[in-house]
C-alpha cells in the first residue's frame, strides 16, 4: 500500500487566484473528533509516535465544543489546541451549534488560538444531543443545516467542513443536506456512512460516500469518507470504491493508532511499539508524583487497544486492571508485562 494523496481543503474565497486560506493534508487520512477519546492528550501522542518518519495522519481533530449559553472562549481552544498551531499537520476545532447564535465569535476565537479549519457537527447520534436539536437532528433541517455552515464560512477565514450522516431514519434528505452544504460555501463534507439509527454493527454504506462525491466534486466540494475502517487496507478500499478525496478513521484508530502508518506502506505495530504507547499514554494522564486523577480514560485503552497484540498481553488480566484505582500499580504491571521500544520524537 501506498499513502492516500495529499488533501486540499480551500479557504472561504472561492478565487481560484487567492489560496492564502487554504489548508493542506499531507495524506489524506484524518483522525476523527471522538468525544471522551481524543482529547489533546491522546491526540498529542498518537500525533507526535504515529506521525514520526511522515506516516501518521495527514490531519487531526479536536473533540466537539458546544456552543450552548455564549460563545465558547478563546482560552479554551487554546487548551484545547496547545501546540497544535507549531505541527506540520494541520489540527481543527469541532464545533456544534443548534443554531447560529454565538456561533460566529466561537469560530473566530476557534481560528485566533489557531485551528486551521472548522467542523460542524451535524452527525452526533447521541440522545442527549439529538433532544437538544443539535448534532444529527439538524439532518431533519436542511435549512437550518445550511444557515448554520455559511455563518461559519462567513467568520471563520479557513476552511470549513461539515461532518454529518447519511440520515436519522433513511436518506431521504441527504442530497438537501448535501446541497445545503455546498450553497453555504463549506469545503468540505465528512459523510459517515451510517445513519442516525445504525448501531456501529450495521455495515457502513460506501454506496452513500460515492453517491455524495457524484453530487459535491462538481460543485468544487470535497468528499471526505468516514466509516466501516477496520483495517488499513480499508483506507485504499474506500478510496477506489468512492473516489473520496480522504478517508477518517475513528475507532480503528483509538484500537489500532498505528492504521495510518500501515496505510501508508508502513510496517504494522510491535508489541513493544504498543506497550510503549500505553505507557506513555498512561504517565501523560497521569504524571508520576503528580495529583492521583480517574483512570477511567487509561481503562477505555485497556478495553479496546489491540495494536501488535496488546489485546491478548492484556486479556488475562484486563477484570484486575479495570479494577485498579492506583496508577502506580497499572504502571507497574506494564513495565513487567512486556518489554517495551523507546518511542520516536515528535520529529521523528
Amino acid at each position: 500500500m501506498s499513502a492516500p494523496p495529499p488533501l486540499t481543503l480551500r479557504g472561504p474565497d472561492r478565487n481560484p487566484a487567492a489560496h492564502g486560506h487554504d489548508v493542506t493534508f499531507p495524506r489524506g487520512m484524518l483522525l476523527a473528533p471522538m468525544e471522551g477519546i481524543t482529547d489533546r492528550c491522546y491526540r498529542d501522542l498518537l500525533l507526535d509516535v504515529v506521525g514520526a518518519g511522515g506516516r501518521g495522519p495527514g490531519g487531526a481533530c479536536t473533540e466537539f465544543h458546544r456552543i450552548s449559553s455564549g460563545a465558547v472562549p478563546q482560552k479554551v481552544f487554546r487548551r484545547d489546541l496547545g501546540d497544535a498551531p507549531r505541527r506540520d499537520v494541520p489540527v481543527g476545532v469541532q464545533l456544534m451549534a443548534a443554531g447560529t447564535e454565538h456561533l460566529a465569535r466561537s469560530v473566530r476565537n476557534a481560528v485566533a488560538a489557531g485551528a486551521r479549519w472548522i467542523d460542524l457537527n451535524f452527525g452526533c447520534p447521541v440522545r442527549r444531543v439529538f433532544n437538544k436539536c443539535a448534532g444529527s437532528s439538524l439532518l431533519a433541517d436542511p435549512a437550518t443545516l445550511g444557515a448554520i455552515v455559511a455563518e461559519a464560512v462567513r467568520a471563520a477565514g479557513v476552511p470549513v467542513t461539515a461532518k454529518i450522516r447519511a440520515g436519522i431514519d433513511d436518506d431521504a434528505l441527504l442530497d438537501d443536506v448535501l446541497n445545503a452544504c455546498a450553497e453555504a460555501g463549506a469545503a468540505g463534507v465528512i459523510l459517515h456512512a451510517r445513519l442516525r439509527r445504525d448501531s456501529y454493527a450495521v455495515p457502513a454504506r460506501w454506496e452513500w460516500i460515492a453517491h455524495a462525491v457524484s453530487r459535491l466534486h462538481p460543485r468544487g466540494v470535497a468528499v471526505i469518507g468516514n466509516g466501516g475502517i477496520d483495517v488499513a487496507r480499508d483506507v485504499r478500499r474506500m478510496l477506489d470504491e468512492t473516489d473520496c478525496d480522504g478517508v477518517m478513521i475513528a475507532r480503528a484508530a483509538f484500537a489500532n493508532p498505528w492504521i495510518f502508518r500501515e496505510a501508508a506502506g508502513g510496517p504494522p505495530a510491535t508489541l513493544g511499539e504498543a506497550t510503549a504507547f500505553a505507557a506513555e499514554y498512561l504517565r501523560r494522564l497521569c504524571p508520576p508524583g503528580g495529583p492521583v486523577v480517574p483512570l477511567a480514560r487509561f481503562k477505555q485503552l485497556l478495553r479496546h487497544f489491540r495494536a501488535g497484540g496488546f489485546d491478548e498481553l492484556v486479556a488475562p488480566h484486563l477484570p484486575r486492571l479495570l479494577r485498579e484505582r492506583d496508577p502506580g500499580v497499572v504502571r507497574e504491571w506494564l513495565r513487567a508485562a512486556a518489554p517495551s521500544e523507546p518511542l520516536p520524537g515528535p520529529e521523528g
